[in-house]
């Protein structure tokens, strides 16, 4: 039975029916490298305003109407939730305490956002040094239909792309079978972000898309694994 027809058929690539099984960590972590055309440090980050937690948890929602926010409202926000607290000290593997669930402290999954003002950009923001990096697009083809895909589901949403890139090869230094722990964080991951940005008051919209035109935009080698995409802006 083909994919089109068959109910059961998902369009991910990566199998993650076995479980994984944790072991000591071993090698060395080859580091996921990104086309950086340039990299600058960000400001401090500002907390949201006070609320309770419960006040945060019942005005989540998702938003599909949304314009464009300020580029520092969101790296503001992605920084609060996701920078590290603590580290693990002289840790090869970089393991890190955050805000949001991981296995291990790994942290595997990468944030990736795609702006269109303008000419279209694709950043990182790498959390372990609190710095944005603005990435080389080889391809633009991709990143058009990762915008028209966008623009189909959410047409009155006006905002910022964030993109979820697994790092395969961290999880595989500690665990065996390890492909669904990079599906579970970012579940994770996203929920994070939605609270946070739910604290600070922006507009959070998850997408039926996993974001793979843009590691086809931009490049990556076949360890990164798309699990993700979201649009962020400001309540309309």
């Amino acid at each position: 039975m083909s994919g089109d027809t068959n109910p059961w058929w998902s369009p991910v690539s990566t199998p993650t029916d076995k479980a994984p099984r944790s072991r000591s960590p071993v090698g060395n972590l080859v580091p996921l490298v990104w086309p950086i055309r340039a990299s600058v440090s960000c400001p401090v980050v500002v907390p949201p305003p006070p609320e309770t937690f419960a006040a945060v948890l019942e005005a989540r929602r998702s938003r599909r109407r949304m314009r464009r926010a300020p580029l520092r409202q969101l790296i503001n926000m992605l920084a609060y939730a996701t920078a590290p607290r603590g580290r693990l000290e002289g840790d090869v593997f970089l393991r890190s305490r955050r805000p949001g669930p991981t296995a291990g402290a790994f942290h595997p999954i990468e944030t990736v956002l795609v702006d269109w003002r303008g000419h279209p950009r694709v950043m990182r923001y790498d959390a372990l040094s609190h710095r944005l990096e603005l990435l080389a697009v080889s391809n633009v083809e991709p990143l058009r239909n990762f915008a028209r895909a966008c623009a189909d589901m959410l047409p009155e949403a006006q905002g910022t792309a964030l993109v979820f890139i697994g790092h395969e090869a961290r999880v595989t230094a500690a665990y065996e079978d390890p492909a669904s722990l990079l599906w579970r964080d970012s579940g994770a991951l996203s929920q994070t972000l939605f609270l946070a940005a739910t604290a600070f008051g922006l507009a959070f919209c998850p997408l039926d898309i996993l974001g793979r035109e843009v590691i086809q935009a931009i490049g990556l080698p076949r360890d990164a694994v798309a699990t993700g995409a979201v649009l962020l802006g400001r309540q309309r």
